[in-house]
């Protein structure tokens, strides 16, 4: 079945639209601001629907799915911008070093945390787990003056260094530097890929943990 993008991002925001909560698209348009629209649908609503669309076209390949999930960004209504993030972490087996760059721009122009984070760990994060060629961009990331994309690129790292040892000394190095940042929210994101490689090199982790000081 070929994909029809208008028709498919018209039907799915007349779908959140009639799922979606007055009250709490109000909340949300006051959190994000004038720019990103809002239409209230709860997350399972998002994610529910992402499920759906990835099974009604399970010959989607890696260039149409990028391009209706840059579609559905565009719309910057937040609603279908989860979703779109939530199609390409269920393909991200379909992704290629090539899509970076993409991948990059939404995270710049991400409004929101947990969209952030779907991006940065399940998407940007399996996309590395397939390259390791990556961790060099992720280094580039991590020194970024955007906060967004410092999260990133320690939330990306999480997937490679739970499923290989080997990789936790790219991650030193990537966050060592990082580790004097006063943002929360980047501080909680490293332990909880330390937590993740610690399964994988617990002395490796417990070693770097008591070097700075932090508990697991």
């Amino acid at each position: 079945m070929s994909m029809n993008f208008g028709r498919e991002q018209a039907l799915l925001r007349q779908r959140l639209t009639e799922q979606g909560d007055e009250g709490r698209a109000r909340e949300l348009a006051e959190r994000f601001g004038p720019k990103i629209k809002c239409l209230g649908a709860r997350d399972e609503d998002m994610i529910q629907a992402a499920a759906e669309l990835t099974e009604q076209f399970p010959e989607m390949g890696r260039a149409q799915m990028t391009a209706f999930a840059r579609t559905l960004w565009n719309s910057k209504t937040h609603e279908l911008r989860r979703v779109g993030a939530e199609i390409l972490a269920l393909r991200a087996e379909l992704l290629e070093p090539p899509d970076l760059p993409a991948i990059e721009a939404m995270l710049k122009e991400s409004h929101d945390e947990d969209v952030t984070a779907k991006l940065a760990s399940d998407v940007l994060g399996r996309l590395v787990c397939k390259n390791k060629k990556l961790w060099k961009d992720l280094q580039k990331l991590a020194k970024s003056a955007d906060e967004k994309l410092r999260r990133a690129a320690v939330l990306a790292a999480k997937a490679p260094c739970a499923m290989d040892g080997a990789v936790f000394d790219r991650f030193e190095k990537l966050v060592t530097p990082l580790l004097a940042d006063a943002d929360e929210v980047l501080q909680r994101a490293i332990d909880e890929v330390l937590q993740a490689a610690a399964d994988q090199d617990a002395d490796a982790v417990k070693a770097f943990a008591a070097a700075h000081g932090r508990k697991l």
